[in-house]
């Protein structure tokens, strides 16, 4: 038998937005490919990038504002593979935040978005597409959102504590405190409620340096192999993904395991990045006023891996 290739993944927590890669691990796709995953867990997608910039690792799992915000600072950051269509964030408020606004949770999403004017929003980081999504569509409707910056396991606790009035995360987090009846969903990443210019085309992807990319084009495509494969998976398999899911889960109930699968299932089954994709995430981020200042130079195509 061939000896496996190690390569050790950073991803920015354990959300489902970032479970794609956790799940082909425990279904042997990167074995299959040759590979032994070693997936390690940082604070946010920044810090990943950081880590991938500094060469501390070769690859990340990390978000497109994250490799916009590097490919306008020049550094030569590039997509892999998409694990993740769409936005998966949500965003909640503290039960009594949310009630003290006026605004239903139902309203019309421009009333809700005016709503979170002057609210203090924990999210992962300034450059995360959860982030960069919501704070331009609050902007549009001329609402200032008040950030802080935590890790998305931080945010419960800090919400229920009075910390924040609201946060922005991906599932299982987002349900928890609804679960508990202390937060209220207000707006959903997952059902595209955001206007289409404040969504991006993929919430996260494997990313690398272009000149690793250019000298392991191998690993390059084994890669992308396992995200393919595991898309097979979700499309002729379900009920073995979805065990999987239950294994990595095991404190999520099978009740609130169901409601998440039939949305997250279809986001993890990922369609490939095109130029066109990547084009859409350069206008968002610069949406916001990000201070990019070589990213007008940047072709849209250079920004995935060949």
């Amino acid at each position: 038998m061939a000896q496996l290739r190690d390569i050790s993944i950073p991803i920015s927590s354990l959300s489902f937005g970032t479970a794609a890669i956790r799940i082909a691990k425990e279904l042997g796709l990167f074995e299959k490919h040759g590979l032994n995953a070693k997936i390690i867990v940082m604070d946010n997608a920044n810090s990943a990038t950081t880590a991938l910039i500094s060469k501390s690792v070769e690859v990340v799992l990390s978000g497109p504002g994250e490799l916009v915000a590097a490919q306008g600072r020049g550094q030569k950051v590039v997509a892999i593979a998409n694990t993740y269509n769409g936005l998966s964030a949500s965003l909640v408020l503290a039960k009594d935040v949310a009630e003290k606004t006026g605004v239903s949770p139902n309203a019309p999403v421009a009333e809700r978005l005016k709503a979170l004017n002057g609210l203090i929003i924990g999210s992962t980081s300034a450059t995360s597409s959860y982030t960069v999504s919501f704070k331009g569509a609050a902007e549009a409707v001329g609402a200032n959102i008040r950030f802080t910056y935590m890790a998305q396991p931080a945010m419960v606790a800090a919400l229920e504590k009075g910390a924040i009035q609201g946060f922005i995360a991906g599932a299982p987090f987002w349900g928890v405190p609804v679960v508990r009846d202390k937060a209220v969903l207000w707006l959903s990443g997952p059902k595209a409620e955001l206007p289409p210019q404040n969504l991006p085309a993929s919430s996260v992807s494997l990313q690398t340096m272009q000149d690793f990319a250019t000298a392991n084009p191998e690993l390059m495509k084994s890669l992308a192999a396992v995200i393919a494969d595991l898309g097979k998976a979700i499309e002729e398999r379900p009920a073995e993904v979805k065990a999987a899911v239950a294994k990595l889960y095991p404190d999520v109930d099978a009740k609130t395991l169901d409601l998440l699968y039939a949305s997250e299932a279809a986001a993890w089954k990922a369609r490939p990045l095109t130029a066109a994709d990547m084009a859409h995430e350069i206008a968002f981020v610069k949406s916001t006023g990000t201070s990019l200042p070589q990213i007008d130079s940047v072709d849209p195509a250079s920004m995935l891996v060949k």
